[in-house]
């Protein structure tokens, strides 16, 4: 048996060479960027009779394969669409939840659905729901079972059964949740969210997104806020003018607000702010229009960046090596 160090100081037992279980039942969460450091430590002092012998028995030669097998999936260029739209399968999570249980055979795994209430032959089990979890590097197959990997634990452990599938459309580009990431730093204006999301695909999104009261309700046009000049005006006004003159506060106000302001309809007061503007005691700013998140929207954006700083720190999330 061989046990070695973490950064901190702990102790951390790797299984001897020669045997393919676990020397520790239950080893708590450690970084796997940490544990592959280790395996990589004890590898160099092995001193084993043939290679054959790592393959077939070494637990720690199967910790390290595991790992780099994860780190070529998750380098693919679409691995964070696929990881994402993951999250917006239902079924697909309840698979996660059984395997983080226990490893499950296909015929298992059937059982456990039905149980919840999704009945499915074990094709659809195969081809919709299970392969693109392998595909991911979230599952593994282990002869007739499946199991969680190393990856999979550390994407489990940040959902914490929530998922996206009322909230995000299924099979997307995953434009949704690039804004929603965008916009959890600050609002911003079409023209910044287009630069990173076609606009053709852009209007499409916002809608979804406000649908979904992911997004603020924001005006359809720009805001055009109207403002006075400073000091007393010179020139004479009618005291329908002075009414709306004075009624236009420091910071500006929009025509709509000013309308309800000063008691009369919308179309009177364009005319008198026309007359006012003519006379240069009030002049106009277009305020373009920015997009914020709400509260269910920051939420969201919370969990998309758990997921994706999973996926680019390397796997590097605290998760548990074996049980």
């Amino acid at each position: 048996m061989t046990c070695v160090k973490n950064t901190t100081g702990e102790t951390i037992m790797l299984s001897q060479a020669g045997s393919n279980k676990p020397s520790a039942k239950n080893i708590e969460s450690k970084s796997l960027l940490e544990i592959l450091e280790q395996a990589e430590t004890h590898c160099k002092d092995c001193e084993t009779v043939s290679p054959m012998i790592c393959v077939e028995h070494c637990d720690v030669w199967k910790v390290k394969n595991e790992v780099f097998e994860t780190r070529r999936i998750v380098n693919q260029k679409d691995h964070a669409i696929k990881l994402l739209n993951i999250l917006k399968n239902e079924r697909r999570l309840k698979i996660l939840d059984a395997l983080m249980e226990r490893p499950r055979s296909l015929r298992e795994l059937q059982v456990y659905l039905g149980k919840l209430g999704y009945q499915h032959s074990r094709s659809t089990i195969i081809n919709a729901y299970v392969t693109p979890l392998l595909a991911t590097g979230l599952v593994k197959r282990e002869r007739i079972r499946y199991r969680l990997t190393f990856y999979g634990k550390g994407f489990h452990g940040i959902l914490k059964g929530v998922f996206l599938r009322d909230l995000l459309p299924i099979h997307s580009c995953c434009y949704e949740e690039v804004v929603l990431r965008e916009l959890k730093a600050k609002p911003k204006t079409f023209n910044e969210l287009a630069a990173l999301v076609p606009p053709k695909s852009l209007s499409r999104v916002l809608t979804r997104l406000r649908k979904k009261r992911l997004l603020s309700k924001n005006p359809r046009s720009d805001y055009v806020f109207y403002h006075r000049i400073k000091g007393r005006p010179e020139a004479r006004l009618s005291p329908t003018e002075k009414r709306i003159f004075k009624a236009i506060p420091k910071a500006g106000i929009s025509a709509r607000s000013l309308s309800k302001e000063v008691g009369i309809n919308l179309r009177r007061t364009y005319k008198y702010l026309r007359r006012l503007r003519d006379k240069k005691l009030v002049f106009a700013l277009r305020m373009r229009r920015t997009y914020e998140l709400t509260q269910g929207g920051t939420e969201t954006a919370q969990l998309l960046d758990e997921v994706a700083r999973l996926t680019m720190t390397s796997l590097s999330a605290p998760i548990p090596i074996a049980k």
